[in-house]
């Protein structure tokens, strides 16, 4: 029986191992970052022998008897992350198949091995398909090779049963007691029609959601469901019911305006709404309705408002300075109300990411809880109680889980550790709780980036219909083409940090052109064609804060350094015969330029280039490949007049060309022939969502709409050298609410 770590049992397929005993993946050689639960799914799928395994038998193998979680969601999350690692698509797969309803099988032969030193406990590779009949002289052998298999089967298994007996130890442990803990599903949206909101009504009952179908209300027990009624030009989403569980504060969206959005009192039973504030969002009711907090700004989270709804006045009470807001939440006896402060990029102060508690009378705030991987969602439920969102650590560090931290009655301040409520795999958008604390609805969203193609009709047609070019679930960034225009350059994240790849415009899978340890900013061509620059950020940890601009040939070869400076942002370069290159960076809201030489060098400063800029949509630019023109979005602010500023790098002139239809320009890549550009971005916002789509603008001010209302969140396009076609970076949003009880 093999059980001595210093050889393990391993498994091989394709261009993978798997080592049991460690609990390790390997490709090629190299380590691949696989979590806990999906190895563990891996592991039953091999010892299957080819065989389904039921999600009955995950959920008994991955969660002890006594725990309560969404086992659908978990397992479909746990096998997405087995696909990322093994780079399989549920679409397409080439390891791992899915029976709807059913379970799971390998799909694959795989060959069993022990690396021991010395004679193998396996003299013969075995494979996990069935064996043939064997003949009547290899039927000792045979069936002996098969009972050491069933053997290490065995072993593996109790070990499991071991591993997971200790984790539920040491957990209870840590954790303490949770009294009949649950969680499950209230809504089961698809990606194309994500929740946008959701939040349970103080006496638990019922919970107010909106998607891009309508307002809706859920009997949270039965799961009955009705259309909230609406004025028809009265478009909503749910923020925050007040106490009497009937009445509910919503924001309004007038697309057709482009106004911000405004505030509403509603009855889910009918009635007249009543406008409550005419800018706002994130509104949050006081426990005894008496008052209504609020956010406003540019990006409608920098200051915080409220009002008073007994003497129907509205004030501002706190001004972050440039500083964001999340949604906040109040203290049960409505004195006071908590909320996440993310800084400003550029504020002298120095605070990072923290939880500030505020008095609601005088809005003098105090920081309670500083830490860097705070999301924004938090709950007050009880006076003992503070609920917050926590990113987990990498490698897990796309995953966000709910704790709590005991408040000092007296002080206000957090008193002893925190402890961990959730163990689950999405990122937390939104958190509700219930007058008396029993139930939270749980808002989660995870959004996913991909590559789409699509080719160029002829002159005067519009852009024919995107084809998903990236068939992995992980994120994918297109930011180039090669030359000949037969491959797409992009940086993703599917073997763990950020890496380049580049995948052939008829190919399902890329080739891995820079990997490492390092993540990694997008690839851009340097003028001849032959190299690809790209970005390695700085690690923490590490003596310096300097960005390291690398340069690879296509053809294969090591890296050698450009340039190496603080606070690198874009890069790009024209085409030959220019020779230009440009980097920029963000120096206390000034967005500064700079020539360097893709050899190695920086140059001089473009003084006529430098602009006002923050580090959002509005710091994107693109170099026109005849390196004459470097284009930059007028303003940032969505709820200003859109437009292009056109710099001549020959003269120092500029010039404004206004956009009509794309509010907030997200992203933008000059046409091959340098006459005009691709715009991408956000074209209006509804309670259902975002809409957003595709512009191309030439040089003259003539605008053409070429991608409008897709379901994706379009943000910019590549075209092709050739001309032919365009890579898209898209993301698709899916979310829904769950139910927690007895937390």
């Amino acid at each position: 029986m093999v059980t001595d770590r210093s050889y393990a049992i391993c498994v091989r397929f394709d261009r993978y191992e798997v080592d049991l005993n460690r609990s390790e993946l390997r490709k090629d050689g190299a380590t691949v970052a696989i979590q806990d639960q999906p190895f563990q799914i891996l592991r039953m799928l091999l010892l299957a022998e080819g065989e389904i395994v039921t999600r009955e038998r995950l959920c008994d193998a991955l969660w002890p008897k006594d725990t309560f979680v969404d086992f659908e969601h978990g397992i479909n999350t746990a096998v997405k992350k087995l696909r990322q690692a093994l780079e399989d698509s549920a679409e397409r797969p080439k390891f791992v198949e899915t029976l709807p309803r059913i379970g799971y099988r390998f799909m694959v032969p795989v060959e069993w091995t022990s690396s021991r030193p010395g004679p193998s406990l396996l003299s013969n590779v075995v494979s996990i398909a069935p064996p043939e009949t064997p003949k009547s002289s290899q039927s000792g052998a045979t069936k002996r090779r098969w009972e050491l298999k069933a053997s290490l089967a065995a072993a593996i298994l109790g070990a499991i049963a071991f591993a997971f007996w200790v984790r539920s130890a040491v957990i209870g442990h840590f954790q303490g007691s949770r009294p009949n803990f649950s969680q499950r599903r209230l809504t089961a949206n698809p990606h194309d029609a994500p929740l946008t909101s959701g939040v349970i009504s103080p006496d638990g009952k019922y919970l107010a959601y909106s998607d891009p179908t309508g307002l809706y209300l859920r009997n949270v027990d039965s799961g009955e469901t009705i259309s909230v009624p609406l004025p028809k030009d009265l478009d909503v989403m749910p923020e925050s019911w007040f106490p009497d569980s009937l009445h509910l504060v919503v924001s309004h969206f007038d697309d057709l305006e482009k106004k911000p959005p405004s505030l509403w009192q509603i009855s889910v039973v009918g009635g007249t709404p009543r406008k409550l504030a005419d800018v706002g969002l994130s509104a949050r009711v006081s426990p005894d309705g008496s008052k209504i907090v609020f956010l406003k700004g540019k990006w409608d989270d920098e200051e915080i408002w409220l009002i008073d709804t007994d003497k129907n006045t509205t004030s501002k009470i706190v001004d972050g300075g440039g500083d964001h807001f999340g949604p906040v939440a109040w203290a049960p006896d409505g004195k006071r109300f908590a909320c996440v402060r993310m800084p400003d990029r550029f504020s002298p102060v120095g605070l990072g990411m923290r939880i500030e508690v505020f008095d609601a009378t005088t809005g003098k705030g105090e920081m309670v809880l500083p830490d860097f991987r705070l999301g924004t969602a938090i709950a007050w439920p009880d006076n003992g109680r503070l609920i917050y969102a926590l990113q987990e650590a990498p490698p897990n560090d796309e995953n966000f889980n709910l704790w709590w931290v005991h408040l000092d009655s007296r002080t206000g301040r957090p008193s002893g550790s925190a402890t961990r409520i959730t163990n689950d795999q999405t990122p937390i958008a939104g958190i509700s709780v219930t007058s008396d604390g029993k139930r939270i609805a749980l808002l989660r969203r995870e959004f996913q980036t991909d590559v789409y193609l699509a080719e160029l009709p002829a002159q005067g047609k519009q852009l024919n219909a995107l084809r998903r070019f990236t068939l992995d679930d992980r994120d994918d960034l297109p930011s180039a083409w090669t030359p000949d225009s037969k491959a797409v350059l992009f940086v993703s994240n599917r073997d763990g940090p950020n890496h380049i790849f580049r995948q052939s415009i008829d190919a399902t899978h890329p080739d891995l052109l820079v990997g490492g340890k390092d993540n990694l900013g997008p690839p851009q061509l340097t003028p001849d064609g032959l190299s690809a620059l790209y970005l390695v950020f700085p690690s923490s940890g590490k003596p310096s804060d300097n960005s390291r601009l690398m340069r690879i040939p296509l053809s294969g070869g090591s890296s050698q350094l450009a340039l190496e400076e603080p606070g690198i942002g874009n890069y790009k370069c024209a085409n030959l015969p220019s020779t230009l290159c440009i980097y920029s960076r963000i120096e206390n809201g000034q967005q500064r330029f700079f020539t360097f030489d893709p050899t190695g060098g920086k140059g001089r400063e473009l003084l006529a280039a430098k602009r006002q800029s923050d580090d959002g949509p509005g710091s994107v630019w693109s170099l026109s490949p005849n390196g004459r023109y470097l284009a930059s979005p007028k303003s940032a602010n969505p709820y200003e007049a859109s437009g292009l500023r056109i710099l001549d790098l020959s003269g120092g002139t500029e010039r404004d060309i206004s956009i009509s239809g794309l509010p907030l320009i997200m992203g933008m890549d000059w046409a091959p022939d340098s006459r005009s550009l691709w715009l991408g971005g956000y074209m209006g916002r509804s309670s259902g969502g975002s809409r957003s789509g595709l512009l191309r603008v030439d040089l003259m001010g003539k605008v053409r709409t070429e991608l409008e209302g897709s379901s994706m969140a379009i943000w910019f396009a590549i075209p092709s050298p050739d001309g032919r076609r365009v890579a898209v970076l898209a993301h698709t949003d899916n979310s829904n609410v769950s139910l927690l009880e007895n937390f």
